[in-house]
């Protein structure tokens, strides 16, 4: 029996020895060769500051930081991610159980009788059994390699599903202030037609002014109202979206700060590879590269021979006593070595489906690290913008108040009249609002680009 096994697996060596497999050496090459694609002038984009240790520290808004908490606690996306990594982790458990020999033990009662007179004889058996896999040719080891790199994947995942609400939460507060203030200034403005179109009128009652005159104004009016419904709507909708987000009723009552948080200066001396190792859909997508491996050798593996052990230990009587007695068990061991000669093709099909599998998986992580750049790129780029923007503002902004302050002395000293004063006053209610939708993109620009930068920093 030693010698006829010892000869069957010698033989199966030399049949194995015959196969080809795809070295991992050669999956790394190209996952080098993808990365080392990105533009060489990346790096002078990125600046040369600290990037912020969390999003706490990059907006310091003691409200908003509240509803984060909340988000991480409670919003459903992040509670899927969650829910994903345990089952992960429970495939793994359950993958690295091939490690270890399976036992089972059953009992069976029988009992037997003649049809006269019926009188039942009892049979009682037991066993315990034992099979065990060893995995032949890295079968096991490949298994476990698979499981642990779906788990990396989902990890990686809820990690950037984290991320990715933390900066919905940000976007959606950060647009509930500058909806309020617009809100604000468009009834401000709302008033300010209203007497201009009171005022209108009655010159035109007067005949001061033709009816096309009293027309525009009404028609300004309607359409001041008109703004002032859409931005109250819009207010009342990024609450319920917000209050969603950090997994409360659409209804709850939310606070929110009264201006928008100041920006801060956003740079990182980050080196690009450095930043893809802080990006988790970068991290994701490359355990996606190692998983798609481990499909593509159990493929190759398909028609390889497999080992099994098995034991199994029999007793029984005609009694429940005779289960206890030692004298009446019987030992059997086996083992099977098992190798497919012909399947139809199945093997060939699953290897090449599994090597386009992987293919795409690096054709992915090829468009995973352009969006990254990308990213990054635009980032940093809205951000100089912005600033550029506000800087011009503000100094439209200085001009227009100085107007309104001269327009002011002019109807004082009965130059002008109402009418003037409160055109400009328009005016210079429409540059301040310009420049809180400026300040609000500005942020937002920050929160992509932070994102965009792989977000907070872990600590293990």
């Amino acid at each position: 029996m030693n010698r006829y096994l010892t000869s069957l697996l010698a033989g199966t060596a030399l049949m194995v020895s015959a196969c080809q497999t795809t070295p991992f050496d050669s999956v790394l090459a190209e996952q080098s060769a993808v990365e080392t694609r990105l533009p060489s002038g990346w790096q002078q984009s990125l600046g040369q500051g600290e990037i912020p240790q969390s999003w706490t520290t990059l907006f310091e808004d003691p409200l908003l930081a509240d509803y984060m908490r909340k988000a991480e606690a409670q919003n459903s996306d992040v509670a899927r991610a969650v829910i994903r990594v345990r089952q992960a982790e429970a495939g793994l458990r359950d993958t690295r159980s091939i490690l270890l020999p399976l036992l089972r033990a059953d009992a069976q009662i029988s009992g037997v009788t003649g049809l006269t007179d019926f009188d039942v004889s009892d049979s009682y058996s037991d066993g315990l059994s034992a099979s065990y896999d060893p995995g032949l040719f890295g079968r096991n080891k490949i298994e476990i390699a698979n499981s642990e790199a779906l788990l990396n994947v989902q990890q990686a995942n809820q990690e950037r599903v984290r991320r990715v609400v933390m900066a919905q939460v940000a976007r959606t507060y950060i647009q509930i202030i500058e909806t309020d203030y617009q809100l604000s200034l468009a009834r401000e403005n709302f008033d300010f037609i209203g007497e201009t179109l009171r005022i209108s009128e009655a010159r035109f009652n007067a005949g001061d002014i033709a009816r096309d005159q009293f027309a525009l104004a009404q028609f300004e009016t309607a359409s001041a109202e008109s703004n002032v419904i859409s931005l109250e709507q819009s207010a009342r909708a990024l609450r319920r979206n917000l209050a969603v987000l950090i997994g409360e009723n659409p209804d709850a009552e939310l606070e929110v700060a009264s201006r928008l948080p100041n920006p801060a200066v956003l740079e990182t001396s980050l080196l690009p590879a450095e930043v893809l190792g802080r990006r988790f859909d970068v991290v994701a997508s490359r355990a996606r590269i190692a998983s798609s491996f481990t499909g593509l050798q159990q493929a190759e593996r398909l028609n390889w021979p497999s080992l099994s052990l098995s034991g199994r230990l029999n007793g029984g009587g005609f009694s429940p006593e005779d289960i206890f007695d030692i004298d009446g068990y019987i030992a059997s061991l086996g083992g099977s070595l098992a190798a497919t000669l012909f399947d139809g093709g199945r093997k060939d099909a699953r290897i090449e489906s599994a090597r386009l599998g992987l293919d795409e998986a690096l054709i992915n992580y090829d468009e995973v690290l352009r969006n990254a750049v990308l990213d990054v790129e635009n980032g940093f780029d809205r951000i100089k913008a912005s600033r550029r923007s506000l800087e011009a503002l503000e100094r439209g902004s200085a001009a227009a108040n100085k107007a309104l302050e001269l327009e002011k002395i002019k109807y004082d000293l009965g130059e002008s009249i109402i009418l003037d004063v409160l055109t400009v006053q328009r005016r210079v209610n429409g540059i301040l609002a310009s420049n809180i939708s400026t300040q609000r993109r500005l942020l937002e620009a920050q929160i992509d680009t932070y994102l965009a930068l792989g977000g907070e920093v872990i600590t293990p």
